[in-house]
């Protein structure tokens, strides 16, 4: 295993086209909020945006993802990118348009590009040898979490600084750019098995339900550790602004973790991995209610970044070894629709545990909530399958 099959022509255009691709996800919440602002002053209108959009998001994924298996995946990718990046820029142009075509417009821009993340995962298979598949989705991961980590900060300096319709415009074309380098990647080879009875597909896809709930519980802990912490530290009498700081050094801990991950092949399947560093996350975030200093609290936040990658990676590659090759497009978009209801389902918790109680139970709750959704994904194993000889490209093999 090793970075270096990732220096190929290919490979580097495949990584831009993933965070060209993915920072318009990443900074769609924040663009929302600050657009809402500037248009009307009103907070609130943002969030029903925001909301509009990751419902979309989550909604659209598994049925996008699904038109994958019988489709050429460039075209589809291309066509959801661009369908988003048209209702990117009318958000842009009309930022003072009634609410309700507000909500129309930042709904579709999430729902068209909602496959997007997990089709361009699946063709990453048919670009680096088996033996780097590892490596490749580690590096995948961590690109992600950068164009995650600097996305808030983009946003925030751009409506500043110029206009809030400015993320929205970068957005557009972001996704632009990223259309137009799909089709300089290979298609997909992965075999459809069009003669395969859709509920035998659905049986399948359904027998990967303890990754998806993997899924939904590391998000959820994270949808709570980010949006209750500046409450934590105000509750201790800390500077709320410290929050900042705090989760930029969780999410650069969340990269480095995700790069070492990908440097060799560990000891163990990436279903026990998950199993082991799930619950240290928890840990690591259960502790953060408990810890009264500021130097400590980094320190939890810092392992629970670590952790987190591993877990993140982990149900990718389970994943990948769990379903047919023709089917990985779809499971991904399942994934991140679940990731999608885990996250949102916790800021929603979230918010009504921090009018009820303190932050410091809001986040031992949420940690219980989230053991018990790891103890649940604990109950199914699903048994990676066995590849058609024609397959490209493969997981790697663990032992256990």
């Amino acid at each position: 295993m090793s970075y270096r099959a990732l220096a190929g022509k290919q490979t580097l255009l495949w990584s831009f086209t993933v965070a060209a691709g993915r920072l318009p996800v990443a900074m769609a919440p924040l663009a929302f909020i600050f657009l809402a602002k500037e248009a009307s002053g009103d907070y609130a209108r943002g969030a029903v945006l925001a909301a509009g959009y990751t419902v979309a998001e989550a909604v659209g994924a598994p049925f996008l993802g699904a038109r994958l298996r019988n489709r050429p995946h460039r075209r589809e990718i291309a066509i959801g990118l661009l369908t988003s990046a048209v209702f990117f820029a009318g958000l842009a142009a009309l930022p003072d348009a009634p609410l309700g075509a507000s909500v129309i417009m930042a709904a579709a821009a999430g729902g068209a590009g909602a496959a997007v993340p997990g089709a361009l995962r699946a063709m990453v298979a048919d670009l680096v040898p088996a033996k780097d598949l590892n490596s490749a989705l580690s590096w995948e991961s961590s690109l992600n979490m950068a164009v995650w980590a600097a996305s808030p900060a983009l946003v925030a300096s751009a409506a500043t600084w110029w206009s809030a319709t400015i993320p929205f415009y970068a957005s557009a074309a972001s996704a632009t750019a990223a259309a137009a380098c799909i089709f300089a990647l290979p298609e997909r080879t992965g075999r459809s098995h069009t003669d395969v009875p859709l509920k035998a597909v659905a049986r399948r896809l359904t027998a990967a339900w303890p990754i998806y709930l993997t899924s939904a519980a590391a998000m959820y802990l994270l949808a709570t550790v980010e949006l209750s912490l500046p409450a934590l530290l105000e509750h201790r009498e800390l500077p709320a602004a410290a929050s900042g700081p705090l989760l930029t050094g969780f999410a650069l801990a969340s990269i480095v973790g995700g790069l070492v991950y990908g440097l060799r092949n560990w000891p163990g399947s990436p279903e026990r991995h998950s199993t082991i560093f799930l619950p240290a996350t928890i840990a690591a975030a259960a502790s953060a209610a408990a810890v009264p200093v500021l130097g400590g609290l980094a320190v939890v936040l810092l392992a629970a970044g670590l952790f987190q990658a591993v877990v993140l990676i982990a149900r990718n590659l389970s994943l990948q070894r769990a379903l047919p090759s023709d089917l990985h497009a779809v499971g991904y978009s399942l994934q991140y629709a679940g990731s999608g209801v885990g996250y949102g389902l916790s800021a929603g918790a979230t918010g009504v545990l921090l009018n009820w109680t303190n932050p410091t139970t809001t986040i031992l709750i949420t940690a219980g909530v989230t053991l018990l959704l790891t103890a649940g994904s604990a109950l199914g194993k699903p048994h990676p399958m066995v590849r058609e000889p024609e397959r490209v490209s493969h997981g790697p093999s663990h032992g256990l």
